[in-house]
């Protein structure tokens, strides 16, 4: 991708993210989610240089940013890695020191397969729970974080009404009816804030979209602001470090697609990555230091 090229999907959402990014935040990532990662590592490279993000790829720290990569993400993380710790510290220490403003500000984009308009989520089963259609990964960490943190943030990279439904099937994670705190979701379509009283409001539209665009892929009404935000896009400087050092690869792209497009992708990157003798020599060049 040269750098005269027109911003994709994904840039534009990792533009997003990347603004609500602030100097000095605790960055929580999760496993392969290329696009908020990508962000946290631009924000890290440009505006945000105290923010450190925590890393469950060897359970770790990270200060500085680096290049995004299908087999040698876990090698640079952990070389960059300040502290370890265990599933313990960070849910019965760091998480709740963190949200409570002493160390410092807390952010995690949690990607719902649902989410209904008062921020309730489901990563668990679609479908009845004894009999579901699809069985997802899991709550894992959100009944233990949401409950805590001070301000929820999601992100949606396909917005439409498989996502965004008037009930979810499953809630592994409260809503603000639950005394959870839901404030910001970006998507492909839209940035969307829970303002106070709960109601979910489209404050800026994406490139090119229009308001019937997000209703029409919404499963419950939506508010849209009476002075909406236009949306700003990556910087050229922005940009450049995106695609060239930060995400060289594009991996940012594969949630956008999924099905037979995904796995095309995968696999193209995979020939472009030789991905087996990469992590033979990184696993011989620890073994030479040990």
């Amino acid at each position: 991708m040269t750098q005269s090229e027109p911003h994709t999907i994904s840039e534009n959402m990792v533009s997003a993210i990347c603004a609500q990014i602030e100097d000095g935040d605790v960055l929580l990532e999760g496993i392969g989610t290329f696009l908020p990662t990508s962000a946290y590592m631009l924000a890290q490279a440009t505006h945000a240089q105290h923010s450190i993000r925590l890393c469950p790829v060897g359970n770790c720290f990270v200060p500085d940013y680096h290049s995004l990569s299908l087999a040698a993400y876990e090698f640079e993380a952990l070389e960059r890695a300040v502290y370890r710790f265990t599933y313990w510290d960070v849910n019965g220490s760091y998480l709740p020191s963190f949200v409570t403003g002493r160390r410092g500000g807390w952010k995690e984009f949690l990607r719902p397969a649902q989410v209904d308009a008062t921020g309730r989520t489901n990563n668990v089963v679609i479908g009845p729970y004894e009999s579901p259609k699809v069985r997802l990964p899991g709550a894992a960490g959100l009944p233990d974080g949401i409950p805590v943190e001070a301000a929820l943030y999601m992100y949606v990279p396909r917005h439409d009404r498989n996502c965004f439904v008037p009930k979810v099937d499953f809630v592994s994670g409260p809503g603000n009816e639950d005394g959870a705190k839901p404030h910001t979701i970006i998507t492909d379509l839209a940035i969307m804030r829970f303002r106070p009283g709960g109601v979910l409001e489209v404050e800026t539209l994406m490139p090119t979209v229009t308001r019937q665009q997000v209703q029409d892929q919404t499963g419950f009404d939506l508010k849209f602001s009476e002075q909406p935000l236009p949306f700003r896009p990556l910087t050229p400087q922005q940009l450049e470090i995106l695609r060239i050092h930060v995400d060289p690869l594009a991996l940012r792209d594969l949630e956008i697609f999924t099905g037979d497009d995904r796995l095309a992708r995968i696999e193209q990157l995979a020939r472009r990555e030789p991905a087996r003798q990469l992590l033979i020599d990184r696993l011989k060049k620890l073994a030479e230091q040990a």
